[in-house]
C-alpha cells in the first residue's frame, strides 16, 4: 500500500510538471520548450513587426512576403536550441 501512494505521488509530481510545460512538436517529436526557446520566438515575432512596419505602400506585398520569409527561418532556428 505504502508503495502504491508513492508511486500515485510520483506520477502526479511529473503529471504536473509536464502540464506547467508547454510542449512543442519539432521533427514528429514532442519536448518541453525552454525560456531560451521562448525567448527566440519573441525575439523572431519583435523583428518580424519591425520589419513589416518599414515596408513602403507601394512594394508593400513583396516587402511583407521576404518579412514573413525572414520570421519564418528565425522560428525554424529557434527549434533547434
Amino acid at each position: 500500500m505504502r508503495s502504491f501512494f508513492g508511486g500515485a505521488i510520483l506520477v502526479l509530481l511529473l503529471a504536473g510538471n509536464a502540464v506547467a510545460e508547454p510542449v512543442i512538436l519539432v521533427n514528429g517529436k514532442l519536448r518541453v520548450a525552454d525560456a531560451a526557446t521562448d525567448a527566440c520566438l519573441a525575439n523572431c515575432a519583435t523583428q518580424n513587426e519591425s520589419c513589416k512596419r518599414v515596408c513602403p505602400m507601394t512594394l508593400s506585398t513583396p516587402c511583407i512576403s521576404s518579412c514573413d520569409s525572414q520570421a519564418q527561418t528565425c522560428r525554424q532556428s529557434c527549434q533547434g536550441r
